[in-house]
């Protein structure tokens, strides 16, 4: 099951629009859709929120696993989903991604911070 596929399922499983999604993780509601039919994959520190929001584990969106299981039972695949276009992620290994994802975070928070010093001495 391609990532856009489990990104549309797990946002559905919460009753949750594109643009519901979209508002939470501070993008628009085109690139939700983008994503979900699999026309662009995001990129690592949009994939760690969006995981964040969904309540799923990162792995599992990443995962080639073809169920994803619901507390309701509410979806389930067929074999027909194993066919469907799957984007390739060149992963070396899931510390690997969490390496980055984490050295990403800190890059995040630094640039913040950053951010946060100029608006004061510009204030000054």
């Amino acid at each position: 099951m391609s990532l856009g596929t489990k990104v549309r399922r797990y946002r559905e499983a919460k009753n949750w629009s594109q643009d519901d999604l979209a508002i939470r993780l501070d993008v628009t509601q085109g690139t939700i859709s983008n994503i979900e039919s699999d026309k662009s994959i995001p990129n690592s520190i949009l994939l760690s929120k969006m995981a964040k929001e969904l309540d799923v584990d990162m792995n599992d969106l990443l995962s080639d696993s073809n169920n994803i299981i619901f507390s309701d039972n509410q979806f389930s695949d067929s074999s027909s989903a194993i066919n469907q276009y799957r984007p390739v992620i060149n992963m070396q290994s899931p510390e690997l991604m969490e390496s980055i994802l984490r050295n990403q975070e800190q890059i995040a928070k630094l640039i913040e911070s950053q951010n946060k010093l100029i608006e004061g001495l510009l204030k000054k």
